[in-house]
This record gives structure tokens, sequence and C-alpha cells, in this order.
């Protein structure tokens, strides 16, 4: 985890907000996470919790859309407790619904459309400043402590929660925040827009480890739905604006 948060972090500085936020929309925390959990718990507990997943999904763009709204007018801690907020509210909506996975994939899909559709425009054009020599460092420890954290929830939770939990918005707000707090809003309305576009490959991802990882040795699936995934969102990087 802590190098991903830094290869990405660098990718925003090289290629700009919206190819960095593209990047760090690959499941790199979700995929770890659910590797992990199929480690420890099987791969048959491992697939029991996508559909869960991908409600859980739709709470994250919906995090980032609201994220989106209301950070030109906020600052970062606010703005991020509110869309955790909605965030929590989607997954406490999830819980007990009885949804198949080819409904649940079919609503994440229909909501991360409308999302990207109406998704905020920046009003201008980012400076890039500077950062402080601890930006990167901090950066990985606040990602490491959120996956150690939910990865060991799992033992606890069983697979409704956890299903829930493994798209929950890390590096997603870990990217926003930090770029909201230094660069400003439109830089992270930016990142933001881009890691909602990796929304497509992430949904295929989810709907893979259903399929595949019971199927399969667990290194080989993850392996294979990790290259799928590139190739998917290798379609949608044309479309960062």
């Amino acid at each position: 985890m802590p190098p991903l948060i830094a290869g990405v972090t660098l990718a925003v500085r090289k290629w700009g907000e919206g190819f960095g936020g593209w990047i760090g929309g690959f499941p790199w925390v979700a995929g770890p996470i659910s590797f992990y959990i199929a480690l420890e718990h099987g791969s048959a507990f491992a697939a029991s919790t996508i559909t869960s997943a991908l409600l859980g999904s739709i709470g994250t763009i919906l995090f980032a859309l609201v994220y989106s709204v209301l950070s030109p007018r906020l600052s970062w801690l606010p703005t991020v407790l509110i869309s955790y907020s909605v965030y929590f509210v989607v997954a406490l909506l999830s819980l007990g619904r009885d949804i198949s996975l080819l409904g649940a994939t079919i609503l994440n899909i229909s909501v991360l459309t409308f999302v990207l559709y109406f998704f905020p425009k920046p009003k201008a054009k980012t400076d890039f400043r500077k950062q402080p020599s601890y930006d990167i460092p901090l950066r990985m420890i606040v990602a490491t402590f959120f996956v150690v954290v939910l990865t060991q929830a799992a033992d606890y939770l069983g697979p409704t929660w956890s299903g829930i939990l493994t798209p929950f918005p890390i590096m997603t707000s870990t990217l926003a925040v930090f770029t909201h707090s230094q660069q400003g809003a439109n830089a992270a309305i930016r990142i933001l827009y881009g890691l909602m576009l990796a929304g497509y490959g992430f949904i295929a991802f989810l709907v893979g480890v259903a399929w595949l990882v019971p199927q399969m040795p667990i290194a080989s699936a993850y392996g294979i739905l990790m290259v799928g995934t590139m190739v998917i969102n290798g379609i949608t990087v044309r479309l960062v604006r």
C-alpha cells in the first residue's frame, strides 16, 4: 500500500490531476483488501462479499460527487466528514437488501454513469504548488492505516459488512483531502473526476472476484482481474478532460 499511494501521488504531479486520479481509481486498495480476505477466510467468503461491495461502491461514487460539490464552498475537513457521512448512509441503506449480483452491477453502472454525466466542472486551471517534504510519507501512513483496520475488521464483521467496506474510499479520500488542502478545490474536482472514470474497471474487478476467485487459485484469479481492469480502464482514459 505505501508504494502505491506514493506512486499515484507522483503520477498526479507529473501528468495532472485528471490522469493521476484515473490511475488512482484502479482497485489498488479494494484489491489487496479482497485478496487478503480471500487468503484469511477462503474464496467462498470473498465471493460472498461482492454484492455488498457493489452496493458499497455506490457510496464511494456519491462520496466523490458530494466532495466535488462541497469543496469549492468548504474547507477539506467538513467536506470529507459530510462525504463520509453520505458513504455510511448508503452503507446502512444497503444492509439487508436482497439483491442479485446482476441487479447490484446494473445499479452500480447506472449510478456511476449518472454521476459522471453531471459531475461538477472545475472553474479554473490549477497552478501546481511545491508540496512539503512530509506530504507523501503522511499519505502513505494514512492510507495504510485504513487498509489494516478494514482488513482486520473482517474477522468480526462478517461478509456483508466486509463487502460494504471493501470499496471504502481510502484512496479517493486520501487524494481528495491532500489535494484540496494543498492545491485547492478545482484540483480536487479534477482528481475525483479521474478516479470516477476508472469506476467501470473497478466494477468489472468486483464482478470478476465473484466469478473467478472460487474457481481457481487465489493469486492467479486476482492477477487476471488486475490485467482485465487495466484493459477496461484503457478505454476510459480517453475520456479524461
